[in-house]
């Protein structure tokens, strides 16, 4: 089974979460706000430190964020996903 990392939990990004999570995949999440995730870690998800360690863990990797400059800082911060690729 393929673990996907999901970063962004609003209106969306839950939605499709929950989605997977009732495919029975492995998912884990991250958002800026840990209180997002909560109904999701209930039904199956794993929360996530960080960008950089949900690439390590991951073999599919989904963002769904509000701007291209918050996407750049997921992508490319130090702690961000490229790191962890």
């Amino acid at each position: 089974m393929k673990t996907v990392g999901f970063i962004g939990l609003g209106n969306v990004g839950s939605k499709l979460v929950g989605s997977l999570l009732r495919n029975n995949c492995k998912v884990f999440v991250q958002d800026l706000h840990k209180a997002a995730a909560q109904p999701l870690l209930k039904n199956g998800a794993s929360w996530c430190s960080s960008p950089k360690k949900m690439a390590e863990l991951s073999d599919i990797l989904i963002t769904c964020l509000p701007s291209p400059e918050v996407s750049a800082s997921v992508m490319e911060s130090d702690d961000g996903i490229l790191r962890g690729l």
